[in-house]
């Protein structure tokens, strides 16, 4: 789940001495998080009379300095941009966090980051995320030096990685939905190049390219013996926030596929529809929903949660001092309502599945979601007309109640599995017809 909150430091000399501390972790593969989601703010404190030789040291500044100017100087080839040692340096750093939502993104990557925020982007139209392999060891604990086989994927793994890249959702309508991309298909290779070792971001701007170009996935899907090559033609992708139908019997079917800037407009017209239509009960499918904006997310449980339900959701920093995230505008649509979860939904999804269920406001359905309980603020770096950034994990965060759902996720009140034959949304989603049979139970009582 993504803050909107941003800074900007201005300072040429803060910037450059900031960036240099980055040789830390300093190497030149990096490990990354997708079209979706930084901890310099922490560096450089704010309005607390701290100055910056108070929180930084000058050995690694130096260091970095030292090394730098020896590439330039001593390397056999031309050194032609440093502006690239530096962004290596910095996702070293980063990945010594081992946190794949704390990353570093160059102005390229944080253009396609802010046009996917903003419900549009050139590709396949996929959403990714990073996936955690399940450690493997040996009898005697210690994790095995020779090739292991992933016990998800059953891909041999030789240089270890703590995740890999997978699908969250095919998005409708688009060329992945199209060419047969599913969820948790594992994307080994992108146009022939291994993505061990990328990040989401490197994954989305190999896979992003001009309209009507290609591109060839390798994917590996569970229940396959080999891995699959699709190929896919890439177009221009329109992010949809939110789908929207009537179903028979007076329910509304409301689909929120992200939180991204256009989804509380399109949340809001489509309750206000409802509304006018005297619907008698809501579906609100989070299913596969990855997350987004946290202020997009509180604003729409505004819209569902009565007015005396005031927090959304409660987080805490390294302060550990907590903060209530309280609801925003007023309540939309008060009647009888369930919500389809599935292990796809995360982060903001589970913020609001999290404050219906603490609130008894809707039986969830489905299986248990996919458990991302922390909060990503993104810095703006560098300069202000052509910026980098970096999301950067900056609290935790806890459902109204106090539940920390952080790698547990939130089991729904009636665990349903999605049947192996059918599909989200077709005729035979079961997980769809047991949500519209407790919804008609709750509208019967309602009358």
């Amino acid at each position: 789940m993504k803050h909107t909150h941003t800074k900007y430091f201005h300072s040429a000399i803060v910037t450059l001495l900031v960036l240099t501390a980055f040789l830390l972790g300093y190497q030149l593969n990096d490990l990354h998080t997708s079209g979706l989601t930084p901890a310099w703010a922490a560096m450089i404190p704010t309005g607390r009379g701290a100055t910056l030789s108070d929180t930084v040291s000058l050995k690694p500044i130096q260091l970095f300095q030292e090394a730098l100017t020896t590439v330039q100087e001593e390397y056999v080839d031309p050194i032609k941009n440093t502006d690239e040692l530096t962004y290596a340096a910095i996702r070293g750093m980063l990945q010594q966090i081992h946190d794949p939502y704390t990353r570093f993104m160059d102005p390229k990557e944080f253009k396609e980051f802010s046009d996917e925020n903003a419900g549009h982007f050139a590709g396949i139209g996929a959403t990714l995320k990073m996936t955690e392999i399940p450690s493997v060891k040996s009898e005697n604990g210690a994790v095995p030096k020779e090739a292991i086989v992933c016990p998800v994927c059953r891909t041999k793994i030789t240089d270890i990685n703590d995740f890999h890249i997978t699908v969250v959702e095919p998005l409708p309508g688009t060329p992945a939905k199209a060419a047969g991309i599913m969820p948790a298909d594992y994307i080994m290779k992108i146009d022939g190049v291994s993505t061990d070792g990328m990040t989401v971001s490197d994954a989305a701007d190999k896979i992003r390219g001009p309209k009507d170009t290609k591109v060839t996935l390798t994917i590996q899907r569970a229940g396959e013996s080999k891995p699959l090559e699709i190929t896919i033609t890439r177009d221009t992708i329109e992010v949809p926030a939110v789908e929207s139908k009537m179903l028979d019997g007076k329910i509304g079917y409301l689909r929120l596929l992200s939180f991204n800037e256009k989804t509380v407009e399109q949340t809001r017209a489509a309750l206000l529809d409802f509304n006018q239509a005297h619907i008698r009960g809501l579906v609100l499918d989070l299913r596969s929903n990855p997350g987004g904006l946290l202020t997009e997310c509180i604003k729409v449980a505004s819209m569902l949660l009565p007015p005396e339900d005031k927090v959304i959701v409660s987080t805490k920093g390294r302060s550990l001092v907590k903060h209530d995230e309280t609801r925003v505008g007023n309540q939309i649509y008060s009647g009888p309502m369930v919500v389809m979860v599935n292990k796809g939904s995360a982060s903001a999804s589970e913020i609001l599945t999290g404050a219906l269920k603490d609130y008894h406001r809707a039986k969830s359905i489905g299986e248990t979601t996919f458990g991302k309980a922390l909060v990503q603020t993104v810095i703006r770096l560098g300069d202000p007309d052509n910026p980098c950034a970096m999301p950067v994990t900056t609290a935790h965060y806890t459902t109204p109640v106090g539940f920390d759902l952080n790698k547990k996720g939130i089991a729904p009140d009636v665990t349903v599995e999605l049947s192996k034959d059918a599909k989200e949304l077709s005729d035979h989603d079961n997980q769809a017809q047991a949500a519209l049979g407790i919804l008609k139970e709750e509208m019967a009582k309602d009358k």
